[in-house]
């Protein structure tokens, strides 16, 4: 069942809404999802061969985007959230799994997401359709100890207990740290808990060594001094995705609004960049009320965004991380993520950044 989204602007707690701009970081979805869809096949619907797509926008088109916290802000603060030839219907989501479920309802045409998501979408048979990357600086992302532990690097996690949340990008992060040290998911003792219990379990010694996200890794580490950062973990970008479904790209209308979209986004995402400051004190502290050293380790970590074309360099990263879900044993066949990108709108990119 759809589990309707928090709509913008209507009373959100402020708990919620910074809860959603953590939730921004990891863009999740959960693995679960794989259970349900697992006899539609491996490779999910078939990808669309265009490469250009229709600029006339009729006046009564509605484009209805799925937010974690990160989009609406961002445009609007840059001000190419205005003046747009159609209408746009904004939902809140606190988290990944939230908004897949809503593309699954038919209740977005657009939204973001991590990695994972069109792996995932790809293993399982959802319509899923990425029309535009970029790549955030590492750093978002810590694989820590529990205090006082003798795990100095990787290789040191054969056998112990490591906390992720199964299913999203925290997975992706230490099946690459593993990886890099010829080590698989087997090789340690998994504990799946959700983002914000994985601190107070380190901290309790619960488990050895955890998988966290900025600022809750800072403010664990700072609180426990005994602890440690482990060595040689991923340091990789963090890569993120515009996504819709095909059953949107076969409308004109909706293809042509999500062209002006894509062209906003890129824009809004380079004022970002630069006017990083601005952007912390006009949307986390003032609408948010999240003091502003926890707001600058949230932004710093993803700043600057560099967005790069859909096209073999980024369909096979996506596929070396798909294999890689399959080689470890979380996925149970291999999937050709190629047929869940989708080419059209990476001149809207280009454009963009003109």
């Amino acid at each position: 069942m759809f589990t309707p989204a928090l709509r913008a602007g209507r009373g959100r707690p402020r708990r919620t809404v910074a809860l959603a701009a953590l939730s921004a970081l990891l863009a999740v979805s959960a693995l679960a999802a794989c259970g349900s869809d697992a006899g539609s096949g491996s490779g999910g619907t078939a990808a669309t061969p265009a490469t250009s797509y229709p600029t006339t926008i009729p006046a009564d088109t509605e484009l209805r985007v799925g937010d974690q916290g990160t989009l609406k802000p961002a445009l609007d603060l840059s001000g190419q959230g205005t003046g747009t030839p159609y209408t746009v219907d904004w939902s809140t989501f606190a988290s990944g799994p939230l908004l897949l479920e809503a593309f699954r309802a038919n209740a977005v045409d657009v939204g973001y997401v991590a990695d994972t998501p069109p792996v995932i979408a790809a293993a399982s048979g959802q319509d899923l359709a990425v029309i535009a990357a970029w790549h955030n600086p590492s750093g978002q992302l810590v694989l820590a100890t529990r205090p006082g532990s003798t795990i100095r690097s990787v290789a040191d996690l054969k056998g112990k207990k490591v906390a992720i949340t199964t299913g999203t990008i925290l997975q992706a992060y230490l099946l690459r740290s593993l990886e890099s040290v010829d080590l698989q998911q087997k090789d340690v003792d998994v504990v799946s808990l959700a983002v914000t219990d994985i601190p107070n379990a380190l901290a309790r010694g619960d488990v050895d060594a955890g998988v966290t996200a900025e600022p809750l890794a800072t403010t664990y580490l700072q609180a426990n001094p005994t602890a440690r950062r482990v060595e040689g973990a991923d340091a990789s970008p963090v890569v993120q995705y515009l996504i819709t479904t095909h059953k949107v790209l076969s409308d004109p209308a909706k293809q042509a609004a999500l062209g002006d979209f894509v062209g906003r986004w890129v824009k809004a995402v380079s004022w970002r960049n630069g006017h990083a400051d601005e952007y912390i004190d006009r949307y986390y502290v003032e609408q948010l009320n999240v003091p502003r050293g926890t707001a600058k380790l949230l932004v710093d970590t993803s700043v600057p965004s560099t967005f790069v074309p859909i096209g073999p360099t980024s369909i096979g990263g996506a596929q070396k991380l798909a294999d890689l879900f399959f080689s470890s044993g979380v996925l149970p066949r291999k999937v050709d993520i190629s047929k869940v990108f989708d080419v059209r709108y990476n001149s809207a990119v280009q454009e963009a950044q003109q």
